[in-house]
C-alpha cells in the first residue's frame, strides 16, 4: 500500500506569532507445541546464529521429520521466540503489588519473557490472585520466606532480571537485580490502523468458536488481545509484528485451512504487518537522530532539529495513514522565523506547556549548504541540504541531569503547520531520484 505524502508549510507571513515559537527536548525524537520429538542440540538455535540462518535449517529439519511446511513454520517460529524469551521475576510487596509493577509484567508477558514472583514472604496467598490476572503460571510463583532464600532462589532458576524494591538484594544478584524506582518504562505506540485491530477481532472470535488447536504460540494470542483493545504495544513488540511478513505466503488461506490465515491475523492482518514494517523504520530512524552532547564539561547538547525531505509516519482521523515531510525551503523558513522572534530561550519539555524551562538557550544554528561549505555534524554526512542543526548550553541542573541519564535524547520544534497537497507516486519517485543524483 502506498501512502500518500502530505508537505507541511508555515505561514508566509513572518510576524506571525502562532507557529514555531519551542523546541521541546523529547524522549524519542520524532524523527504451544511438545518439541521433545526433535533433537535438542540440533533444532535448538546455536550461539551466534541469525534467525534468518536458523529458520530455513529448523524449518526443513521438521519437514524431514513429516509435518507440513506451514506447521514446520509454526514449530520453528515458536521455537525461536522460546529461545530468545527472557526469564524475568519481580518481587512482590511494593513491587507486582503496584500499578506501575502489574503494568511493567504484562510488557513482558507481551513481549514473550517468562514472569515469575519470587518472594521473601511465607506463603503465597494475595500473589496468586495477581499472578492470575497477568497469565502467570502458579507454578511460577514462589513465597520463599526470607531474602537470602530468596536470591537462591533467583540463583537457581537463571532468572536473567530480577526487579527488586529491597536495596540488599538488588546489590546482592549484581548485573540481575535491578531497583524497581529506576526501571523506565519504554515508549509505547497505539497509532495503528483500525482494520489491524478488526483483523485480530477476526483471530479471537473465531478461536472462541473453534478453539485454537496447535496454533500460535501464548504470545500470538497475546498479541491478538492487545491489539484487538487498542492497547499501546512496545518498539520490540512491533519488531515482531515486522517479522511476521515471513508468513505471508499462507495469509490468504481460508480460516480453517491450517494455522496460517487464523495467526496472520492474530498478528494484525495486512494492514497490521505493514503498518509495523513503517512504523519500526520511523521509530529506529528517530532514535538516530538523537541529539549529543558534545561537551559535558561545558554542558552542549548538539543534535539534529529538522531534517529536510524525512518521511515521517503519520496516522489520525483527517488523513488516515499518510506520511508528513518538510521541504529545505520551508525549514529554511522556519529558522528564520525562529530567530527573527528571538525565540533561542523558548523551550519546554515533552511538548508540555506547562513544563517551560529556563536556563537552556540555544547558541547555534545552522542550515546544511554543501555548496557553501555548510556540513551538518558528524554522523549525520548523508542527510539533505536544507535539514537544520543547533547547539545548547544547558545551565538548568535539573535538564542536564535528565539528558545525562538519557531521558532526554533528542529536539522536536513545535509548530502549527498546514497540509499541502500530497505528492503522487511519480512525484515521490521523482523526488527520490532528484536526492540520490544530488546528495
Amino acid at each position: 500500500m502506498k501512502l500518500p505524502v502530505y508537505e507541511l508549510k508555515i505561514s508566509e507571513k513572518m510576524n506571525d506569532d502562532s507557529e514555531v515559537s519551542f523546541i521541546a527536548l523529547v524522549d524519542e525524537p520524532a524523527i504451544q507445541k511438545d518439541f521433545l520429538a526433535f533433537r535438542d542440540e540440533f533444532i535448538q538455535p546455536s550461539k551466534g546464529e541469525h534467525e534468518t540462518e536458523f529458520m530455513p535449517r529448523c524449518i526443513k529439519y521438521v519437514m524431514d521429520e513429516g509435518k507440513e511446511q506451514e506447521q514446520a513454520i509454526a514449530i520453528c517460529s515458536s521455537i525461536w521466540s522460546e529461545h530468545f524469551a527472557g526469564n524475568i521475576s519481580f518481587d512482590y510487596d511494593d513491587t507486582l503489588s503496584t500499578e506501575r509493577g502489574k503494568q511493567l509484567a504484562a510488557d513482558y508477558i507481551a513481549n514473550g519473557d517468562n514472569v515469575y514472583i519470587i518472594s521473601a514472604r511465607h506463603d503465597k496467598e494475595g500473589m496468586l490472585g495477581v499472578a492470575e490476572s497477568l497469565g502467570i503460571p502458579a507454578s511460577r510463583v514462589f513465597a520463599v520466606g526470607s531474602n537470602s532464600a530468596k536470591i537462591e532462589k533467583i540463583k537457581e532458576l537463571q532468572i536473567s532480571k530480577h526487579i527488586d524494591n529491597n536495596a540488599d538484594v538488588v546489590k546482592a544478584l549484581g548485573e540481575v537485580g535491578q531497583k524497581f524506582s529506576e526501571v523506565k518504562f519504554e515508549e509505547t505506540y497505539n497509532d495503528y490502523p483500525k482494520a489491524a485491530s478488526e483483523n485480530a477481532k477476526i483471530a479471537l472470535r473465531w478461536a472462541e468458536e473453534n478453539g485454537w488447536g496447535e496454533c500460535g504460540t501464548p504470545v500470538g494470542k497475546i498479541r491478538a488481545n492487545q491489539l484487538s483493545k487498542g492497547e499501546p504495544i512496545s518498539r520490540d513488540t512491533i519488531a515482531r509484528m515486522s517479522a511476521f511478513e515471513r508468513h505471508r505466503q499462507n495469509s490468504q488461506k481460508e480460516l480453517g485451512d491450517g494455522c496460517g490465515r487464523l495467526m496472520w491475523l492474530a498478528w494484525g492482518g495486512d494492514e497490521g504487518i505493514e503498518w509495523a514494517k513503517r512504523k519500526l523504520e520511523q521509530i529506529d530512524k528517530m532514535r538516530k537522530q538523537a541529539f549529543s552532547i558534545t561537551n559535558e564539561e561545558q554542558r552542549i547538547v548538539s543534535g539534529p532539529l529538522m531534517i529536510a525531505d524525512e518521511l515521517i509516519y503519520r496516522n489520525n482521523d483527517k488523513f488516515g495513514e499518510h506520511y508528513v515531510k518538510f521541504s529545505g525551503d520551508t525549514i529554511k523558513a522556519i529558522a528564520i522565523k525562529f530567530s527573527k522572534r528571538k525565540y533561542q530561550s523558548n523551550v519546554n519539555l515533552m511538548h508540555d506547556p506547562n513544563q517551560q524551562v529556563e536556563g537552556v538557550t540555544m547558541f547555534e544554528s545552522w542550515i546544511v549548504d554543501k555548496e557553501r561549505g555548510i556540513k551538518p555534524m558528524m554522523g549525520y554526512e548523508d542527510v539533505t541540504d536544507g535539514s537544520w542543526f543547533g547547539s545548547f548550553y544547558v545551565e538548568n541542573e535539573e535538564v542536564w541531569s535528565k539528558i545525562k541519564k538519557g531521558e532526554f535524547r533528542g529536539f522536536s520544534v513545535e509548530g502549527l503547520f498546514d497540509y499541502d497537497q500530497p505528492l503522487s507516486y511519480e512525484e515521490q519517485m521523482l523526488q527520490k531520484i532528484k536526492n540520490l543524483l544530488f546528495s
